[in-house]
């Protein structure tokens, strides 16, 4: 194998350096601008040394009770994980394992709830919600947000399960495990890593998500994100206070990230959908 050359070496860390410096910028602007004082928010040219201030933190957490709408928010996004990955491995593993005609039909069907878009069916799940009595309530967010979330783990673990080797169930049911037993014990732990990436989809999806949290929540059940774009009116846009709780919604999903890297390098590189 020839080794690369000095040419493309340099090109491909320019590359790397470029990337780099397109995803890093947005994230270094927010946190520089959390613990940068009012007075020079919008200094021209930006001021890079400063002393930094939480002026915008304290503010955050004592005009509104930010730290409950976070709570919100992880309840919500827990919540859809755990429920989408109960519901869609056991729909995968279905779809794997029953042989007809029409199940690639009947996977590609699931996959296309997913393809509806949020505001063509945001006003139909606030009249249902408002009927039932569950707006402005987390349960109605995670029941939205597993519709969404069901089908892309049902598609995604289908791919997991059908490279786990029936003989190895087999092997299970001759040693007297039953179906679920042998789901649980044998070819669940075999895909634990179709698990880890299914639930970082759920989970970021749930977390950041805007539109649906914003039209079917009030006061009681309003998220982190809705929650930070208050901040931002007619009147006045609090940038400090907008930067302080963007900052601080990027750091679960970063930590529910690397908690699953795990199984996530992993999965990343099997399972692929057929």
């Amino acid at each position: 194998m020839n080794k690369p050359s000095t040419q493309q070496t340099v090109l491909v860390y320019a590359l790397l350096a470029i990337v780099l410096i397109v995803f890093l910028t947005p994230i270094y602007i927010i946190v520089s601008s959390s613990i940068k004082p009012s007075t020079i928010m919008f200094q021209k040219p930006p001021a890079i040394f400063f002393e930094p201030t939480i002026e915008h933190y304290v503010a955050l957490f004592t005009d509104r009770p930010f730290a409950k709408f976070v709570g919100n928010s992880l309840i919500v996004a827990l919540g859809s994980t755990v429920f989408s990955l109960t519901f869609g491995s056991l729909a995968a593993y279905a779809i794997s394992r029953i042989k007809h005609k029409r199940m690639g039909d009947l996977a590609f069907w699931i996959l296309s709830m997913r393809m509806f878009p949020p505001i063509a069916v945001v006003v139909p799940y606030y009249i249902i919600f408002k009927t039932i009595g569950l707006l402005d309530t987390p349960f109605a967010l995670i029941l939205i947000y597993s519709t969404a979330n069901i089908p892309l783990t049902t598609w995604l673990m289908k791919g997991f399960f059908d490279e786990v080797p029936t003989a190895l169930e087999e092997a299970a049911a001759v040693d007297g495990y039953g179906l679920l037993e042998t789901f649980w014990r044998v070819t669940l732990p075999l895909a634990a890593p179709g698990l880890a990436v299914s639930a970082v989809f759920c989970f970021i999806f749930s977390w950041n998500e805007f539109i649906f949290a914003l039209m079917l929540t009030g006061s009681k059940a309003q998220t982190a994100t809705v929650a930070v774009m208050s901040f931002w009116s007619s009147d006045a846009v609090q940038w400090g206070r907008i930067m302080a709780g963007s900052f601080i919604i990027l750091i679960p999903g970063v930590i529910f990230v690397l908690t699953c890297q795990r199984w996530l390098v992993r999965g990343l590189t099997m399972g692929s959908v057929k």
